[in-house]
């Protein structure tokens, strides 16, 4: 059975607006994503999460939004909370209402929190994050979690107190390569000589080809056929893309520049899945000007944002 364009145009339609009229949040909460995560690739995966629920949920809504930046942080505390909820216990836990959160300098807490909230268990590292870098009130955070005030103040004092035991530096979670520096190689050679068999055949049958946050494609025929494709805006354009393979954290991506009239620079990032020595999945992350500009500055390399929507049809 088949979605006919009478549903899927609307809902396309209704997607682009609701990306169009939450753009202005999308920096803080790719922060607080970021943040709550650890790692630049689970960050943004939990901001398109967030942004699917919250799309999803608006239809369920018995009257409008009225803070949009609470409503969306508190999907996104949920999906966080949920992922660990059952799996550690301290997702879950109820704090006693009696502990009060110690003072704490914000400038202690910002300075901290890139390198050493990872390190605290889910449900404190919300807390933390939402009182003292995002500034939200006790009952604002309280409600964002789901939780009692005093449970806020009672994850206060306890992420706090953790934050100043630990050692002052200390490493993020790097991440693993989810693909061979081998096939990513292969990948970049086959892309770069234009060779569109060459590349197709290092693509398992069923293959997703996603542009983060847009579209995904199914299965090689459309990955390298279908003249709307992503690779159709890359190869079609000549030589207009380059594709290098830089190690990032330990994980071989893909880098794609673009050479333009203002000299070149870094467009997309794309990053491979691989089984049994072939690819079965590629995302590009063209729409997510955080996770872009993050990563080619970790890199040293000139990078042009690309907003959060497509601008061809």
């Amino acid at each position: 059975m088949k979605i006919s364009d009478e549903i899927v145009g609307p809902v396309k339609g209704a997607w682009h607006l609701f990306l169009e009229r939450t753009e202005s949040l999308r920096p803080d909460l790719h922060k607080y994503c970021r943040s709550l995560s650890g790692s630049v690739w689970d960050g943004e995966d939990l901001v398109q999460d967030t942004l699917l629920r919250a799309f999803a949920r608006l239809s369920q809504a018995s009257e409008p939004i009225e803070n949009v930046r609470a409503y969306m942080f508190k999907v996104a505390s949920n999906l966080w909370i949920d992922k660990f909820r059952g799996l550690r216990e301290v997702a879950s836990a109820d704090f006693p209402e009696q502990v009060q959160p110690e003072l704490a300098q914000p400038y202690e807490i910002r300075d901290a929190a890139r390198q050493l909230l990872t390190h605290l268990p889910p449900m404190e590292r919300a807390t933390v994050l939402l009182k003292d870098v995002f500034d939200f009130s006790l009952e604002e955070t309280a409600r964002a979690l789901d939780v009692s005030v005093g449970a806020v103040k009672a994850g206060l004092h306890r992420g706090r107190a953790k934050l100043h035991e630990m050692p002052e530096k200390m490493r993020e979670n790097e991440a693993k390569p989810s693909s061979s520096a081998t096939l990513v190689k292969e990948f970049v050679d086959a892309f770069n000589a234009r060779d569109l068999n060459r590349l197709l055949a290092v693509m398992r049958e069923d293959v997703t080809s996603e542009m983060v946050g847009m579209f995904v494609e199914n299965g090689r025929e459309s990955v390298g056929r279908n003249v709307k494709s992503i690779l159709h805006h890359t190869f079609a354009s000549s030589d207009a893309w380059r594709a290098e393979m830089r190690d990032f954290g330990g994980e071989p991506i893909v880098v794609l520049w673009a050479r333009e009239t203002a000299g070149n620079a870094v467009k997309s990032l794309a990053r491979l899945d691989e089984l049994e020595g072939v690819i079965t999945r590629v995302r590009y992350y063209f729409f997510c000007p955080e996770t872009l500009t993050e990563v080619c500055n970790e890199l040293g390399l000139a990078v042009k944002t690309n907003g959060y929507r497509p601008t061809w049809n």
